[in-house]
């Protein structure tokens, strides 16, 4: 079995950061190869925020 981030030897150990680094860039490159980017709808997540500000401003210099 494999060592983990939890193992006391790998506790100030740099090699640890640079495994769990390769992962994640193993698993970016496997998703972008896959096509499962964001999609546009990603982006519409701050919309309620926008709607609630825009209200707020126009009720504050129409009101």
């Amino acid at each position: 079995m494999g060592r983990t981030v939890n193992d006391p030897q790998d506790r100030f150990s740099l090699d640890t950061i640079d495994r769990e680094r390769a992962k994640l860039d193993a698993a970016i490159k496997a998703a972008h190869e896959a096509g499962k980017q964001p999609s546009g709808l990603a982006g519409l997540t701050n919309l309620p925020w926008l709607i609630a500000a825009v209200a707020l401003i126009y009720w504050y210099f129409f009101h």
